[in-house]
Order: C-alpha cells, then structure tokens, then sequence
C-alpha cells in the first residue's frame, strides 16, 4: 500500500475483487482448485471519476528485464547520456541485462522497456546492481524482489542503501571502470 511504504494484512468479508501486482511474490506450484463466478457488478456511473480513453501498448523492446538474472540498472548519477556507454561496457562485462530508473527513460537515455518501478517493471533477479539510484519508493516497487542487491552511490544515506545487502559508497565513475576491469 502506498507505493511500497505500507504492508498490510486485510482480511474481507463478502464479494470483493482482489488485485495482485506481478512478481510480487513467486509463482505458485502447479494449479489450484479454486472457482471462479462470473457476476455482474452494480455501479453507480456518476460515482466515477475517472473515465479510460484509450489503451497504449508498451513496445515489446529487444529484452525482457523481468526474465533477467542479472540486471545493471541506472539512475540520474550517471550526469548525462554519454557515460551510458561506460555502464554497457559493465553490463557486456558481466553478461548481464541493462535496466534504469524512471528518469532515464523520460530523458529518452533507454526505451521504457528497461524502465524498473511503479510504472515500469517488477524485476526479480538473482542480483541487481544499482548504480547513481537514489532508490525512491517507486523505484524500489519493482526491484526489492531482487535476490541480492549491490548498490553503487556517492551518498551513504540514500534511500536504496537501506535495502542493498552490498552497499559501495563512492563515485560510480571511480568504481565502475574497476569493475569493468576486474570482471572483463
């Protein structure tokens, strides 16, 4: 509840409608026996404040980030477009999948495909590597699934090195190249 900040247990009584987001939790063995009723739902149309217009698909994009075991994800601290090519050389040395914050895709730096978060995709990899992420609660929605994450920032009390398990508190353009160079 409220973007990641809240857990809770709820428990209902009566007909309800339940919504789960994706890879929130891991998928479930085999099948179950549950039924499932068709019903019609009563609603007051005025009661809606909202009306859809329309529906935009996604394009699927060259990968999908949320079959990724590896991802190298980016945020604002890369400063600028140019030092993404310093990240593909990390994610290419590590074999892994490149993936970014929100601010990178509406800067236009990667597709929204590679988008992690809210109003991206839920990403649950072996290991996330997160570099110049400040790790907003939107963010970290879809990436605290993440079986391990390492994250790379200059400043030690962002939100994101609360969650990391491996935190490198330092420049990403100091640490990045050693990386490239230990790992190549």
């Amino acid at each position: 509840m409220y973007g990641g900040k809240v857990e809770t247990t709820n428990e209902l009584a009566g007909e309800a409608v339940v919504t789960i987001r994706s890879a929130e939790w891991p998928q479930a063995e085999g099948t179950g026996d549950a039924s499932i009723e068709a019903f019609d739902a009563d609603i007051d149309e005025d009661a809606i404040g909202s009306t859809v217009t329309g529906f935009e698909e996604v394009a699927g994009g060259d990968v999908d980030i949320s079959e990724a075991e590896l991802l190298v994800s980016i945020g604002r601290g890369i400063e600028e477009e140019e030092n993404l090519d310093l990240i593909r050389d990390l994610a290419d040395a590590l074999g892994a999948t490149l993936s970014s914050s929100r601010p990178i895709v509406d800067n236009g730096w990667l597709p929204k495909n590679r988008q992690v978060g809210q109003s991206g995709k839920v990403v649950t990899p072996d290991v996330y590597i997160a570099i110049g992420i400040s790790g907003a609660v939107q963010h970290v929605a879809g990436m605290k699934g993440s079986d391990t994450i390492v994250a790379i920032n200059t400043d030690p009390n962002a939100p994101i090195m609360d969650i990391a398990d491996y935190a490198i508190v330092d420049d990403l353009f100091d640490v990045v190249p050693e990386l490239i160079d230990k790992f190549q």
